[in-house]
């Protein structure tokens, strides 16, 4: 069974079976009702993973006070509608540019692969989206946790940050060299991607929770100096990856599925079977160049 383990006072982290690897729900205690942060990616994982673990605790999902998404992927999303559904009390918040995706998640999903076709799996066959109760924006508290918009795994991502242990719950937003299944760091918006990460820099950042267990440094940094050398190399593996692009291009390169295999082998990467992520990354960089030079 998965157990929530403990970060720091009053964050833990709960790894929750996906295909391919596991994806993190994060659960904030403080004085006001219990926050999660993320859903997991089914129904199934909410009743079969989710909710023993917080049982675990003496907590029941209707003792939840709110539900935050830190962006609008399947695999971080597709619980919520199961735990409404169990606790029709549980408030969901979303990020204002979140709205409409999680009204109806599945058709971002599709969108997603829609630019790829033959490079991309089929989307989930069920994800069910929910009204959000909460739209919250750039620096708004929700509990101890202040909202930060980090732009650059997705246009919606962000991260809260625990005000009282100086702990960030990031989702996807650190990259790194991205997880084992994806092959390489997932950026749609790389334009904003290393603003993103300076701005996280500039806080008094002392521990670091991902949603999943990125590479090299794993799923998270406790400590000011771990999370800084976190950070700090995602700025390492972001400038490897637009120089790394880059040169494919000055060398004539352009197809994004040859330089998504090639970005993949660089970074010692193990190549999905599927590679519609590394290819969006790979476009992503490409148009962010060519918006540089016009």
């Amino acid at each position: 069974m998965e157990r929530f383990t403990r970060i720091t006072d009053g964050v833990f982290l709960l790894k929750v079976p996906f295909t391919g690897v596991w994806t993190g729900v994060t659960l904030v205690l403080g004085d006001g009702p219990p926050i999660l942060v993320d859903s997991g990616g089914s129904a199934e994982t909410v009743d079969s993973t989710i909710v023993p673990a917080l049982a675990e605790l003496g907590i029941e999902l209707s003792d939840v006070g709110r539900v935050l998404a830190t962006h609008i992927h399947g695999d971080h999303v597709g619980g919520i509608a199961r735990m409404r559904e169990i606790a029709p009390s549980l408030e969901v918040g979303v990020f204002s540019e979140s709205g409409a995706r999680m009204r109806d998640p599945l058709a971002y999903s599709r969108e997603i692969r829609a630019r790829f076709p033959e490079h991309s799996p089929a989307p989930p066959p069920v994800l069910d989206g929910v009204v959000p109760d909460l739209l919250f924006d750039d620096g708004d508290m929700v509990g101890p946790l202040r909202v930060i918009h980090t732009p650059g795994h997705d246009t919606d991502a962000c991260c809260f940050f625990d005000v009282r242990s100086g702990t960030l719950v990031t989702g996807d937003s650190l990259q790194l060299n991205g997880t084992i299944s994806q092959g390489c760091a997932l950026l749609f918006d790389p334009a904003r991607y290393l603003d993103s990460l300076h701005r996280l820099l500039a806080l008094p950042v002392r521990n670091i929770v991902c949603g999943h267990p990125y590479l090299p440094l794993g799923e998270a940094a406790v400590g000011e100096e771990a999370a800084r050398r976190f950070l700090a190399g995602c700025i390492g593996c972001y400038e490897h990856d637009r120089g790394f692009v880059a040169g494919m291009a000055a060398a004539g390169v352009t197809d994004p599925h040859t330089v998504a295999r090639a970005l993949v082998g660089s970074v010692g990467g193990v190549e999905p079977e599927k590679l519609f992520l590394p290819m969006h990354t790979v476009a992503a960089y490409q148009e962010a160049a060519e918006g540089e030079h016009t």
